[in-house]
């Protein structure tokens, strides 16, 4: 593996740029993502994670979106124009060509606070008079935090979709290793906003991606990768679970989490169990930056870390310093970009493989 610290950014943002300036991923005909079907609208009933139900008769034209991970993949499903206003999204958090995007768009919640994790509150959701409220986290309908819930949303007349691949508990009674959830959201999103094909594009392109990783890697041995969150702290480290979308990342690059055992997203571990599990690469997981500058400052800052800490000597990724920076927002959160971090992964993972 090579002695890397490279941010995991350069496919992700060529497939952004073209979801936003072509219209659909690279290779691909824009005319299959048409949304002008002759068949009419029609009566369209949606499923989210909590089992609600959400009824559509026509595409909702002032949608709120109370999470930046949804907003993400209903911007890269062309629905700009029916976005009424939204969570605030971190500087970096999305690819250029999508942030220049969510930046013209009215917030919800004033300006972007770091580690701030309030929901979107009640009065200033419904000062944008939505049809439908989209969010991933528990929190986002929460009346309890100040948000309101889908049944006091439901009462109001608004519909709400709690996203599947995002935080959706329901959806991981099972180790996580594939998309399943991404394609799910995709295909729910395409139903509700008449997008079908252009869903369908994303989510095919996304698979033709992760089959080319697969067949290029093969049957090679699997790396043992361990995903650090440094700005989460140091003392005591989370372990990424098996419930967490990045154990997916992992395994579909050709890596093995080593906290794959864990049946949760999170679970707060020891040092001393990463050293007994000694990794052979460390994924340096980072939240999005405004500035290249910025992202890097935080990778050196871990790689400091990470080789000056005395109970960490002896592992494999430290001594050989196999450090891969990932973003978390593309890494650990589900959408399009999955796929994106899933080829970079594994070229880091299986050098040479993908060239």
């Amino acid at each position: 593996m090579p002695r890397t610290t490279r941010p995991l950014t350069t496919a992700l943002v060529l497939t952004a740029l073209c979801l936003s300036g072509c219209g659909e991923p690279a290779g691909r005909d824009p005319s299959s993502a048409s949304t002008t079907d002759a068949k009419p609208y029609g009566k369209r009933t949606v499923t989210d994670c909590t089992g609600h139900e959400s009824t559509f008769r026509a595409p909702p034209a002032r949608v709120a979106t109370v999470t930046s991970s949804v907003l993400e993949m209903l911007l890269s499903l062309g629905q700009k124009k029916r976005i009424a206003g939204i969570q605030a999204v971190a500087p970096g958090a999305f690819p250029p060509a999508l942030e220049d995007e969510a930046n013209g768009l009215r917030t919800l919640s004033g300006a972007y606070k770091p580690k701030s994790y309030a929901p979107v509150q009640k009065e200033q959701l419904l000062s944008v008079d939505p049809d439908l409220v989209v969010g991933g986290w528990s929190s986002n309908f929460d009346a309890g935090l100040g948000a309101l819930s889908q049944a006091q949303l439901a009462q109001r007349g608004v519909n709400a979709y709690y996203a599947f691949s995002t935080a959706c508990e329901k959806a991981a009674k099972a180790p996580v290793t594939d998309f399943a959830s991404v394609y799910r959201d995709l295909d729910n999103y395409g139903r509700i906003f008449d997008a079908e094909p252009r869903a369908d594009a994303l989510a095919s392109g996304m698979r033709e991606q992760i089959a080319t990783v697969r067949d290029a890697v093969g049957a090679a041995k699997p790396v043992s990768v361990f995903g650090f969150e440094y700005e989460e702290g140091t003392q005591t480290p989370y372990a990424e679970g098996n419930r967490n979308l990045a154990n997916a990342v992992i395994a579909q690059a050709g890596g093995k989490n080593i906290f794959s055992d864990v049946n949760d997203t999170y679970e707060k571990v020891s040092w001393e169990q990463v050293a007994a599990r000694n990794p052979e690469a460390i994924a340096i997981v980072v939240y999005g930056k405004g500035t290249k500058a910025q992202f890097d400052e935080v990778v050196r800052k871990a790689e400091r870390f990470l080789t000056g800490f005395a109970p960490l000597d002896d592992v494999t990724a430290v001594k050989e310093r196999n450090f891969i920076p990932v973003t978390y927002e593309e890494y650990a959160i589900g959408g399009v970009r999955n796929a994106d971090a899933v080829v970079d992964l594994a070229r880091e993972l299986h050098p040479g493989r993908l060239d």
